[in-house]
């Protein structure tokens, strides 16, 4: 009896640490996931182009941050608005022949899809949101903030000689936030569209509003875009 005590002990014992063991495994891949996610890179300086070429870009409007799957009420609530402003700049950029890059999340790793799947790969939270009107097949699929980081978007914007970014979308602390960076460490002129762009509350986008003019950063209506 003592003998199956001891053994039933050990294998109790041998499943608790399996158990921590894989706890800490998530805990340590959540918090390496999250710096990577955070990074901005540097890439090489734009080239001085003769002529002044423009691109929209569309950041994060998708199922997992305004469409139906969202868990973030602030987005879901403004999402209408939101889309149907960023629907409006897209067609004036499709009539004026100005290139448009629609750019979403979408996440490959196992461990943080385990923890959440919204953005999981092939998931319906990767996919866009319904409401957005794709007017252009330039598409991007992003691990990172960065929108630079590991996609194709250096080279779209080179191959059209573009060397000036208006852009929308979410969220204006996170991934707007990282993509600006990285393009001024590009020398592109960046514009962000008050209207068209969000975050998880109006007190954080005002700051991050400061902050993008504090660093050069043109910020203006979609009405003065027309102009």
């Amino acid at each position: 009896m003592a003998r199956k005590k001891r053994r039933l002990r050990t294998i109790i014992l041998c499943i608790a640490g399996v158990i921590i063991l894989f706890v800490i495994i998530l805990i340590v891949n959540l918090i390496v996931f999250e710096k990577n996610a955070s990074v901005v890179s540097k890439g090489q300086p734009i080239e001085n182009y003769n002529e002044p070429n423009c691109a929209l870009l569309v950041i994060d409007i998708q199922e997992a941050t305004t469409g139906e799957i969202s868990t973030n009420s602030f987005y879901t609530s403004n999402s209408d608005a939101l889309i149907n402003k960023i629907n409006r700049v897209s067609d004036y950029c499709e009539n004026q022949n100005i290139p448009i890059i629609f750019i979403r999340s979408a996440i490959t790793n196992p461990l943080i899809n385990l923890l959440n799947d919204s953005y999981a790969e092939g998931s319906p939270g990767a996919k866009f949101d319904k409401r957005l009107k794709l007017n252009s097949n330039l598409e991007i699929v992003k691990s990172k903030n960065d929108a630079f980081i590991d996609t194709k978007l250096d080279n779209i914007l080179s191959n059209n000689k573009i060397n000036e970014l208006y852009i929308v979308g979410l969220d204006a602390a996170y991934c707007i936030n990282s993509t600006v960076e990285a393009a001024q460490n590009r020398n592109y002129r960046v514009n962000l569209l008050d209207d068209a762009i969000l975050s998880e509350s109006v007190k954080t986008k005002d700051s991050m509003i400061v902050s993008f003019k504090n660093r050069g950063v043109n910020v203006l209506k979609f009405d003065r875009l027309r102009k």
